[in-house]
Order: C-alpha cells, then structure tokens, then sequence
C-alpha cells in the first residue's frame, strides 16, 4: 500500500465516510489515484469530467467546498453509477491538478473544523505526490537514456547494413505508443511517404502527399515540428496525407529530416484511437529524427557519388567503360541499335591557342548538340577528349543519316563561329548498324573507325 492510499483509509475511518477518494487532472478529465469506498457502483478506473461534476469546481475555483445538506442530484458528484444516497460532501484542492473528495450518508458531518483537519492531510499528500512526481521523472529519464541508447545501437547496425530502417521505425513507434509511424522524402518538391510502420496494408500510403493541404506536408514546407494535440482541430479539417485517405489520425507528431538548412523529409507518429502518443518520450524522437536525418543525407551522397563515377565531369557524358557495359548488353539481347562516332579535328590547336577552359565550354556544346540530335533515349560517351560515341536504340539508316546530318552541319557550324581555324572539315562522323554492320563490339568499332575515313554523307 502506498503513502497516498494509507492517507485515504486514515481518513475514511476519521470522518466514517462513505467514500474517499483522489483525482488528479488530464486535460478535461479528472481520473482516480486512490480510494476507498462502500459504494457498489463507484468505479476506480472510470474517468470523470472536469465541466459540470463538484470535484471539477473544486479543482476550477481552487479552493474548498463543503455541503453539509447534500440535497442535489448525485450526478454532480460524477464518481458513482447509481444513486448512493450521499447527504454530505466536502471537497479540497491538493494542488492546481488534483482533488480529494470526502462524503458521507449522514447530514451536517462536514464543518469548518472537519475542513482545517483536511487540510493537514492535503499537505501531506501533496508532498508525497510531488516526491512521486519526482520519482517518475527520475524513472523517466532512466527509460530516455536505455531507450536512445538502444536506438543508437540500431543505427550503427543499420548503417552497417545489417537491418533496415523498419527496425527503426518498430523501436520509435513503440517508444512514441502510437499505432503507426512512417517516413516521407522530398521528390521534386513534394512529400513520397517511403517507409510505413504499424499499419496491415502500407502500400495504400505510399504516395505522394498534396502539397500545401496535407499535415505531413507542412512539416516539410514549414521546415519545423509540429506537435499536435489529441484530438486537435487540424486533424479534423485537414487530411494527414491527401484526401480519402483511409485512416484517421487522432493525434500527431511530426519531425522534419533535415541537414545543413536542407529539409529532406519527414517522420511522423500518428495515434489513431483512444490512446494518446507519449509526450515523455518526444526528446528521444527528436533525436531519432536527426539520426535519421544523417542517414538519408549519407545515404543520399553515397547514391550521388556513384552516379557520379558512371559519368565524365567535362560534359556529364557516359564514362566510356560504363558506355562498353551499356552496348555490350545490347548486343546480348539482340536490340538492334545504331553506332555513331563524332570527332572533333585539330583539338591540339584549340587547346594551345584557346586553353582548357574555351575547350571544355566548347566540348560542353558539341554535347548538347549531339544529345538534341539524338534524342533523350541514346547513350552518349565521351573518349580521348576530342572523340564521341553514340548508341541510339533502333537502326533504320535513313534516320541515322539524318542525326548525323544534324551533328555535323550543327556542330561545324559552332566550330566554324568561334574562328579559331579558317574553314575547312572541322568535324568528322561515322556510323554503323547492329547487326547489319557486326555483331561483336569491337568489330563494330572497328567498322565505325573504317566509315569515318570514307565519305559516307552526300
């Protein structure tokens, strides 16, 4: 038995009441920390309102009340399910969030004297409840410190590679004591819900939420968390991710991902019934959302950097091994395609006389060219710094000719405007046909090399 329930049967044997009993506050309701009663219909666990009940006056005015001639409606008192016959009641604040309440089935057993007595008690009671705030906080902080550390221990793993994000996402949700979590990335200045915890079918949120409408949104677009309340009004009036979504989120905490001023996502713990998200534990996925933060970014750079190997700083051309691979597969499933080769003349030249910096600019160009010529779907390489490679998918000649007609009169004609040479063949271009021409690479190469010594453009 605790401190506090030693107190409420002391007095429940002093005053020979009926019941006794303490109720502290959350939010709008009153709910019991201890008791003792002879009442069949009142319920410990049954949470009371705060509106309309006398043990909510009590905690409202902050300050005593005692009915010696108890003669209203037993519903004010809110703690009992049927009529108890209660004839005197007397209530009194223990702080600005608590209540103890005493009645009795007798008139006139409450009085001044009877108050003052009471009010020792309520001094003890509220150092024990303040020594037992204290304890929880202690406990509290206890549970933060062994749940971060848990996490981080995750986080190493998980940038280990040896489990993915979800193991995350289950220790955070359990944490957060929400039914779900997930994780939104920024895709073109929008928010893609990627990764969904908690739920039986996740594939119906991962989508792109409506900008500027849904709440996960605003996280992202305002750059800054947003905590909100159980049962709040913007749960109500707006969607969590986009309309005719099918759950409906009660309660919400949303961190934003972010690295350097960057906002790259989101992560968000949702409650969808009775059961509120824990406030205790926001500090922890706080950091859960910067770790998660640094993950993405590490993840996201290492991406980046291997795309940026596949290709050739001057003109973001294909790297010429990885152009190999790209031609060769081809060639094993039998795609027909087209092979050009472009080559600028007299490169020695352009660089003694301009240096590398007109060079690149000018490489830069003839890029851009080649790729309107050939559209969107050809593999562009780049090779010995004067010389491109092009692989268009499909080789209908005609067609080829005319892509190459286009580079050539193109490109000469940019060569010919910066008047580094006096006219003459500034360009040369070859093509050849897969299979028609060869069907092994390097023969083909071979015949492209041959084609761009002959004259094959009327």
């Amino acid at each position: 038995m605790s401190m506090i329930d030693g107190i409420s049967n002391l007095l429940f044997n002093v005053y020979e009441a009926f019941t006794v009993a303490l109720y502290v506050r959350e939010h709008d309701r009153l709910n019991c920390l201890s008791s003792v009663t002879f009442a069949k219909s009142f319920d410990k666990d049954r949470s009371i309102p705060v509106e309309g009940t006398l043990p909510g006056w009590v905690i409202k005015h902050n300050e005593p009340l005692i009915i010696p001639n108890f003669d209203k409606d037993e519903d004010t008192l809110g703690y009992y399910g049927a009529s108890e016959g209660i004839k005197s009641f007397m209530g009194f604040p223990v702080d600005a969030d608590a209540v103890i309440i005493v009645d009795s089935k007798k008139k006139y057993v409450f009085t001044d004297r009877e108050k003052k007595i009471l009010g020792f008690f309520v001094s003890v009671i509220r150092e024990e409840i303040e020594r037992i705030n204290k304890a929880r906080d202690a406990e509290e902080a206890i549970e933060d410190f062994y749940a971060e550390k848990r996490i981080m221990g995750l986080f190493n793993e998980l940038n280990l590679g040896k489990i993915s994000v979800d193991e995350i996402l289950k220790e955070a949700l359990s944490l957060s004591g929400g039914d779900f979590c997930f994780v939104g990335v920024e895709k073109n200045g929008r928010l893609s819900i990627t990764e969904v915890y908690g739920v039986e079918r996740p594939e119906e949120l991962k989508r792109d939420c409506q900008p500027g409408i849904s709440i996960a949104s605003m996280v992202m677009e305002g750059g800054r968390e947003l905590l909100l309340p159980y049962n709040s009004g913007y749960l109500r009036e707006k969607p969590l991710f986009f309309f005719n979504e099918p759950i409906k989120a009660r309660q919400f905490f949303g961190f934003p991902l972010a690295t350097d001023d960057v906002i790259m996502g989101v992560l968000g713990f949702v409650s969808l019934i009775d059961v509120k998200l824990k406030e205790q534990f926001i500090g922890v996925l706080r950091n859960v959302s910067t770790f998660l933060s640094l993950y993405y970014s590490s993840h996201w750079m290492k991406e980046h950097i291997d795309k940026l190997k596949d290709f050739e700083p001057v003109t973001g051309a294909i790297q010429f091994s990885s152009f190999l691979a790209i031609v060769d597969k081809m060639i094993k499933k039998n795609e027909k395609f087209s092979l050009l080769t472009v080559k600028v003349l007299h490169m020695k030249t352009y660089n003694r006389r301009m240096g590398y910096e007109f060079v690149h600019n000018l490489l830069k160009r003839l890029f851009q060219v080649i790729r309107y010529s050939t559209g969107t779907q050809a593999y562009i390489s780049r090779k010995g710094g004067s010389r491109f490679y092009i692989a268009v998918k499909g080789n209908d000649m005609v067609e080829t000719r005319n892509m190459i007609k286009l580079i050539q009169y193109t490109a000469q004609k940019i060569l010919s405007e910066e008047r580094v040479l006096d006219g003459g063949n500034l360009i040369e271009c070859s093509m050849c046909l897969f299979p028609e021409d060869g069907r092994d690479l390097w023969e083909l190469f071979e015949k492209a090399e041959e084609k761009r010594h002959r004259k094959i453009i009327e």
